[in-house]
């Protein structure tokens, strides 16, 4: 017979393995539920320090103070391992996210907070993995509070003829707008951001971001069409009437320039704001005499007046420009991009009027240099709880005119040298073997002291300009250069005073200076400056909350 195999008992093995798979499983639970445990810890972490840096990054200053109350008002106390850094961030799209940001205590717009921190496990150093796992996480936020602002004048209740010709010149072409062309032109403003919009499209850069289009360079008449295409779209259409007879006298071509010459982003180019975004408000004619300028490339120019001012038989004016009149666009307040200034600009006025006793012709050479005014961004607020409280800042400084009677050569006329030297007296009278008259003066009007002045939220909102001035301000800038006029007559070719002579030269000059003054003002004012004052105006003001940023 046969014997059958003997059947095993397996009870006992399958009882083994179902305890280890049940312990397997037993310790997989065990590290889920402390995984879950030290993700939801790490969350809570990230969550803690985001917040900590958002509250600091709207105030740099305290950001130390204020990041670390806010960790410990969410646990993490100050023994804690907490590190929190000031300092500058760039939205540069084409920069490593690690390079965007730069510790940096000066004009910080941004704080990093790091938190090194542990969670405690549960199960697993039963498992003999570690009783703790270290946390470390970080985040970045970023301000953005900025203010737009101008300083220079407009063009209100000037001479149409006198500005034609000096802004004709620097055109190189002849201007015919009307007082009421003018007008319309001077209370104009355009959003810088619209203007580089149809400036881009202009040079095809439709999918260009703003800093792209500040960096391309542009023509004169590229310039002018964009200003056309923003400026259709004001009421009335009367400023872009006038604009569009400024850009038909204007020749196509010529030489490019830098966009950000005319327009800059300021210190908003370091967050690349996205098109279509607000930016700030400029007013037109600044703009097109500074791209007047630009393209002049501080070319002398001469405007030949002749007999059209009343009271003088001839006028010439001889100009160069350097720097052009700046604004701001949107900037931090003591920021390297935090000061503008009108432009740069010296001229020599050559004025004919009758002499006394039917002695041929005065000629009067008044040399001006003006000192740029400056105004510099000191605060902005930005109240979150109420908008009606925010506030601008600034600090001004009047420029100082410099003016003289004496012999100037034209080619010291430019603004990039040294000063003309201005001791040597001019002939102001020469009739043949009659008389001769030298003359010579020099005076300074305006004191450059620094002011402060205030823009409540009323006053931006309105467009408010207010105006600083010099606290020895004359009536007269002409008037009071010639009460120091230093005369030397010679009459039949003996070195002896007229007395009578002299008293009828003063007399002519005399009556002459509110006319001189007039030419002069009419001048500087094109170029945005005034004799001793400064027109501020606050052209917009952005109070970004503060936000995460890579």
């Amino acid at each position: 017979m046969t014997r059958l195999p003997a059947i095993r008992d397996c009870r006992g093995s399958v009882a083994l393995v179902t305890a280890f798979g049940f312990a397997g499983l037993l310790a997989a639970g065990a590290l889920g539920i402390d995984a879950a445990a030290l993700f939801q810890a790490q969350r809570r972490a990230q969550g803690a320090v985001d917040l900590a840096a958002i509250l600091a990054a709207a105030k740099p200053a305290d950001a130390e103070t204020v990041a670390r109350q806010s960790l410990a008002a969410n646990g993490y106390r100050a023994a804690t391992d907490i590190t929190v850094q000031s300092g500058r961030y760039v939205g540069d799209r084409s920069a490593a996210v690690s390079r965007r940001f730069t510790a940096a205590t000066a004009q910080a717009n941004a704080v990093r907070v790091e938190l090194r921190t542990s969670a405690r496990t549960t199960f697993s150093r039963a498992l003999g993995l570690p009783a703790a796992f270290a946390i470390r996480t970080s985040g970045t936020a970023a301000s953005a509070q900025f203010a737009s602002f101008s300083v220079g004048s407009g063009l209100a209740a000037l001479d149409a003829g006198i500005v034609n010709a000096v802004l004709g010149a620097m055109l190189g072409t002849t201007l015919s707008l009307s007082v009421a062309d003018y007008n319309a032109l001077a209370p104009a403003r355009i959003d810088a951001f619209r203007f580089l919009d149809a400036l881009a499209a202009e040079l095809n850069l439709e999918a260009a971001t703003y800093a792209d289009v500040v960096r391309a360079q542009a023509t004169l008449g590229q310039i002018l069409s964009g200003l056309r295409v923003v400026v259709g779209g004001i009421e009335g259409g009367a400023a872009a009437s006038a604009l569009a007879k400024v850009s038909r006298s204007v020749r196509a071509g010529g030489n490019a320039f830098a966009v950000g010459r005319v327009v800059d982003l300021g210190d908003a180019a370091a967050l690349s704001p996205g098109r279509g975004s607000r930016g700030p408000d400029l007013r037109l004619m600044p703009v097109l005499s500074a791209a007047a300028s630009i393209a002049n490339n501080a070319q002398q120019v001469s405007v030949d007046l002749g007999a059209g001012v009343p009271g003088l038989l001839r006028t010439r004016v001889t100009l160069a420009l350097g720097e052009p009149r700046q604004s701001s666009g949107w900037v931090e307040p003591g920021s390297a991009n935090a000061t503008v200034r009108t432009a740069q600009i010296r001229l020599l006025i050559e004025a004919s009027l009758t002499a006394p006793r039917g002695l041929a012709e005065l000629t009067i050479p008044l040399y001006a240099e003006a000192a740029q005014a400056t105004a510099s961004l000191r605060s902005v607020v930005c109240p979150w709880t109420d908008a009606g409280q925010r506030r601008v800042d600034l600090d001004a400084r009047p420029g100082v005119l410099d003016l003289a009677i004496a012999e100037v050569a034209k080619s010291a006329l430019d603004p990039r040298t040294a000063a003309p030297d201005l001791t040597a007296p001019a002939t102001i009278l020469s009739a043949l073997t009659l008389a001769t008259v030298k003359g010579r003066a020099r005076a300074t009007v305006g004191t450059p002291f620094a002011q402060a002045v205030t823009f409540s939220d009323a006053d931006i909102a309105n467009r408010v300009i207010r105006t600083v001035s010099s606290q020895q301000m004359v009536h007269s800038a002409v008037g009071s250069l010639l009460a120091s006029l230093d005369l030397d007559v010679r009459a039949l070719g003996l070195g002896v005073s007229t007395p009578d002579l002299q008293r009828g030269i003063r007399a002519a000059l005399t009556d002459a200076a509110p006319i001189l003054d007039q030419v002069l003002d009419n001048v500087l004012r094109t170029f945005g400056i005034r004799v001793g004052r400064a027109d501020l105006s606050v052209d917009g003001v952005r109070c970004d909350r503060a936000v995460l940023v890579q």
